[in-house]
C-alpha cells in the first residue's frame, strides 16, 4: 500500500470540495448567507471551513509528496474508503451548527447525503439555507462517485461490465496523469447536465434557488423531502426526465457529446455551399448519435422497464380508484416510477395512497439501477442484461448438452471472467443484505424494518414510505447509526472494496509476521 499516493488524492479531492466555497453558479451558501440573508456569521462559518479545507489540503500534499505514478490495488480501495467519511467531517458542521441535529445525527445526514441516499433526518422546518448546504452535499458525492468511477473503480472492481457498455470506447488506466484526465471529462459533462437540469427547472416555473436545488437533487439521484412546486404538473415532469437523465450512462455522454469533432468544412467551395455542407454534416452526426444512444443494449432495457412500469402502475391506480382518471394516475406514475427507478427515492404526497402491490412493485425497480456508468445505485442494467443472458445460456446447454453458448451484449462477446465477477457480485449482495440486516436487528428493529433500512442503504434510494422513514434512522442507537454509514458507504462503493483492503490489511500483517 503506497500511502503517499492515498494522501495525494484524498488531498486532490478536498480540492474538488474546497472549490464549492468559490463558485456561485452553484448556490454556494456563503454568498446566499451574506447576499439574502445578511447572516455574516454564517457567512463566516462557511469562511472558517474553507480555511481548514485549505489547511487540510496543504497537510495532505505535504504527506503524499513524491508518491509512484501508478495506483495499486489495494491503495486504490483504500482510497475510495476514505473519500467519504474525509468529506463528512466538513460536510456535518453546518448542521449541528444551526442546531437542527446532534452531531452523531449530522453526521449520518452528510454521509446519507454524500452517497446520494437522500434519507433527510431533518426536520421540516429546516432553514432554507441548511437545504442548499444538503443539495450540495449530495450534487458534490456524486461527482465524487462519477470520478472515482473512471479512475479507482476500474482498478478495484475491473469495471464489473462498465466496458461492456463502453467497448471501444474509453481506456481506463492506473497511471496518475490518466487518471486526472479521466476525472476531468466527468466533472465537465456532469457540471453541464446540472446546468441543463437547471435551465429545465427554472422553465417549469421555479425560481432561481429552487431550480438549482432540484437540479442538483434529482441530476445526483439523492432526492430527500424537500420539493418545492408540488402539484405543478411541469416541475413534476421536469423532476421525471432530470431522473431519467441520471440513469443514463455518464462516459456515454460524454463519448456522444463531448468527443465527437466538430464537421469538417471544405475550405475550397463558396461560402453559401460550405454553410449547407456544414449544417448537413451536423445533423448528420446528431441524428447518428441519437440512432447510436438507441440502439444501446443498457438503454433499451431501461426504456423498457420504465414503460412497463409506467404501464402497470397506471393500470393499477386507476383500477383501484386511487386517481379520478387516466391522465392523473399516468403523470405520478411516470413520477414515482423514474424517481425509484434511478434510486432517487422521491416521492409525492399522493404516495401514501397506492396500494401495497403498487408500492412493492414500484420499491423493487429501485433494485435494478441505471446504466454501468451512472450515479444510481442497484445492482445497474448491464449486470442485469448479463444474468439474464447467462439464465438463457444455461437452459439452452441443458436442453442441449453440446451446445457452445456465447454470450453477447452490443455484438461484443462478455469474457468469462467478467461474467464470474458479476455472478459473485449478485451473491456478495445478497449475503451483505442478510448480514447487515440481521445486525441491525440487534438495536431492537423487527426483522422487517432491519431488511428495509439494510436495502435502503445498500441501494442508496434512500426513503421507502411505509416501509424505512426518517425517524426510523433517528431512532437508532449512536453504534446503529455508525453501522448504517458504513452501509451508505458500501452500497455506494460495493462490498469487492471493503473485502480487497480487508485482503490488504491482511496480506500486510502476514508479512510482516513473515
Amino acid at each position: 500500500m503506497d500511502k503517499k499516493i492515498i494522501f495525494n488524492l484524498l488531498s486532490n479531492v478536498l480540492v474538488a470540495f474546497g472549490a464549492i466555497f468559490a463558485l456561485p453558479i452553484f448556490a454556494m451558501p456563503f454568498f446566499y448567507a451574506a447576499i439574502f440573508m445578511r447572516d455574516f456569521e454564517t457567512s463566516a462559518l462557511f469562511v472558517v471551513m474553507g480555511i481548514g479545507v485549505v489547511l487540510s489540503i496543504h497537510c495532505l500534499r505535504k504527506l503524499g509528496h513524491g508518491h509512484k505514478r501508478r495506483l495499486s490495488l489495494v491503495s486504490a480501495a483504500t482510497t475510495m474508503l476514505l473519500v467519504y467519511p474525509l468529506i463528512a467531517l466538513f460536510g456535518f458542521l453546518p448542521f449541528v451548527y444551526f442546531g437542527v441535529l446532534s452531531p452523531v445525527d449530522a453526521v449520518l445526514e452528510t454521509v446519507a447525503d454524500l452517497t446520494s441516499a437522500g434519507i433527510s433526518i431533518m426536520p421540516n422546518d429546516t432553514p432554507y439555507i441548511l437545504r442548499l448546504w444538503q443539495s450540495l452535499l449530495m450534487w458534490f458525492g456524486s461527482l465524487m462517485f462519477l470520478v472515482i468511477l473512471v479512475t479507482l473503480m476500474p482498478k478495484v472492481s475491473g469495471n464489473f461490465g462498465m466496458t461492456l457498455s463502453l467497448h471501444g470506447g474509453q481506456n481506463f488506466s492506473p497511471i496518475f496523469g490518466q487518471m486526472l484526465v479521466m476525472a476531468q471529462r466527468m466533472i465537465r459533462v456532469y457540471t453541464a447536465l446540472t446546468i441543463f437540469s437547471a435551465g429545465i427547472f427554472k422553465l417549469a416555473g421555479l425560481d432561481f434557488w429552487d431550480s438549482i436545488l432540484m437540479a442538483m437533487r434529482c441530476i445526483s439521484t439523492s432526492g430527500g423531502k424537500f420539493f418545492p412546486g408540488q402539484g405543478n404538473i411541469y416541475i413534476e415532469y421536469a423532476a421525471a426526465f432530470t431522473m431519467l437523465l441520471a440513469c443514463g450512462n455518464f462516459l456515454f455522454y460524454h463519448r456522444l457529446i463531448v468527443t465527437i469533432p466538430p464537421p469538417i468544412i471544405i475550405t475550397k467551395e463558396n461560402f453559401l455551399r460550405r454553410g449547407i455542407n456544414y449544417i448537413k454534416n451536423f445533423f448528420k452526426n446528431i441524428i447518428h448519435n441519437i440512432k447510436h444512444f438507441f440502439t444501446n443494449s443498457e438503454v433499451k432495457v431501461i426504456a423498457l422497464i420504465f414503460f412497463i412500469g409506467v404501464a402497470i402502475t397506471t393500470f393499477s391506480t386507476y383500477r383501484n380508484g386511487i386517481f379520478p382518471n387516466l391522465s392523473e394516475a399516468f403523470r405520478h406514475s411516470i413520477f414515482h416510477v423514474a424517481s425509484f427507478l434511478s434510486t432517487t427515492g422521491m416521492h409525492l404526497d399522493s404516495f401514501s395512497k397506492f396500494t401495497d402491490f403498487d408500492g412493492f412493485f414500484i420499491f423493487f425497480l429501485s433494485l435494478f439501477g441505471g446504466c454501468m456508468g451512472s450515479v444510481t445505485g442497484g445492482i445497474k442494467i448491464m449486470r442485469i442484461i448479463v444474468l439474464g443472458k447467462l439464465m438463457a445460456a444455461e437452459l439452452e446447454k441443458t436442453m442441449h448438452p453440446r451446445m457452445l453458448t456465447v454470450i453477447k451484449v452490443n455484438k461484443f462477446t462478455v469474457p468469462s471472467e467478467t461474467i464470474g465477477r458479476i455472478l459473485g457480485f449478485f451473491f456478495l449482495s445478497c449475503v451483505t443484505l442478510f448480514i447487515c440486516a440481521a445486525i441491525l436487528s440487534f438495536t431492537g428493529l423487527s426483522f422487517s424494518e432491519a431488511v428495509a433500512m439494510s436495502f435502503s442503504c445498500l441501494t442508496n434510494v434512500g426513503n421507502l414510505p411505509g416501509l424505512c422513514e426518517p425517524q426510523n434512522f433517528l431512532g437508532l442507537p449512536t453504534a446503529g447509526k455508525f453501522f448504517c454509514m458504513i452501509i451508505l458507504i458500501l452500497g455506494r462503493l460495493e462490498i469487492f472494496v471493503l473485502l480487497i483492503f480487508l485482503a490488504g490489511l491482511i496480506d500486510r500483517r502476514n508479512v510482516k509476521g513473515w
